[in-house]
């Protein structure tokens, strides 16, 4: 199961909600499936979901009835629900879905909640935060998509619109945070703190991976730099001799040469008298310099 199925899964366990939820959960399903014959359609490969919607349609409108279609396709099962009768019963709680009926959502979060809920399990999806922070939401209708939107804003979660194949409106969040706020909001905490959970473990990797090449780039740049002072004082034996050079640089080259790939800080310690690293460095620049005043022949 992907993790947007399994999401879905938990979402669609509706025993435990009350009955402003229930109905809240409800509306939220048919706000975001199709209409035929002017009453919602709702088609879908899950089987929890259709169990869902028959358990809160049975709970809030014990009196309508209502049937489940089953089309066998290739890639597996389509499932429809739809009502057979009493579905004035229906219009005259939730209205005709041009707008987010107040009267069902009230506002208060709870019932905000559970609808985005059924909105959710019927046309929303999230991928795997291993892969990428992705959460949208597909309406057959962009009008109710558009005020769909504006509710989610009003609800403090800035979530997003683009326009798919110049046709349908998508709702959509990238940001891992506002994922996590709309997750927990519905009622999938726990899909919220394993996205959480995922974010810290790749912020974990990225920081030991930046200080690995860090410390990568400075061995580099330390090899290197060995590499030249060993290249130098090879110049400088070769032309002049080792005694030509004062007993500290004689005594700095030596070490130098014995110790090429050493870092400066532990090649202080190999000196016979103590010399701090910024001594030592400075000495190696003397060094340096006279193996390119060699080079350029200032020194015969």
């Amino acid at each position: 199961m992907s993790f947007s199925s399994d999401i879905k899964k938990e979402l669609c366990d509706v025993k435990e909600m009350p009955q402003g939820e229930m109905a809240a959960m409800l509306y939220g399903v048919f706000y975001s499936s199709r209409m035929a014959d002017g009453m919602p359609l709702v088609q879908t490969e899950k089987m929890y979901l259709l169990n869902a919607v028959r358990a809160l349609c049975d709970a809030v409108f014990p009196e309508v009835k209502h049937e489940m279609v089953r089309l066998v396709k290739n890639s597996g099962s389509l499932y429809t629900f739809r009502i057979k009768d009493g579905y004035d019963t229906i219009a005259e709680r939730f209205g005709d879905y041009t707008d987010i009926n107040a009267a069902v959502v009230s506002g208060n979060d709870d019932e905000s909640g559970a609808f985005l809920r059924g909105v959710f399990a019927a046309c929303g999806s999230v991928t795997d935060p291993n892969k990428e922070y992705h959460l949208e939401i597909v309406l057959p209708d962009n009008s109710r998509a558009q005020s769909l939107h504006d509710f989610i804003n009003e609800h403090g979660m800035a979530v997003k619109t683009t326009l798919r194949s110049r046709r349908n409106l998508v709702l959509y969040a990238k940001e891992s945070e506002l994922i996590e706020d709309f997750l927990t909001y519905i009622g999938a905490a726990a899909h919220s703190l394993e996205i959480m959970q995922v974010k810290i473990m790749k912020d974990f990797r990225n920081r030991v991976n930046r200080s690995v090449n860090c410390e990568s780039a400075n061995l580099d740049k330390t090899v290197a730099a060995a590499g030249k002072s060993v290249e130098d004082i090879e110049l400088i034996y070769s032309t002049k001799g080792a005694d030509w050079l004062s007993e500290e640089l004689r005594e700095t080259a030596e070490l130098r040469v014995e110790f090429p790939e050493m870092p400066l800080s532990e090649l202080c310690a190999q000196f016979r008298k103590p010399i701090s690293r910024s001594g030592l460095n400075h000495r190696l620049k003397k060094l340096s310099k006279l193996a390119e005043e060699i080079r350029n022949g200032i020194v015969e």
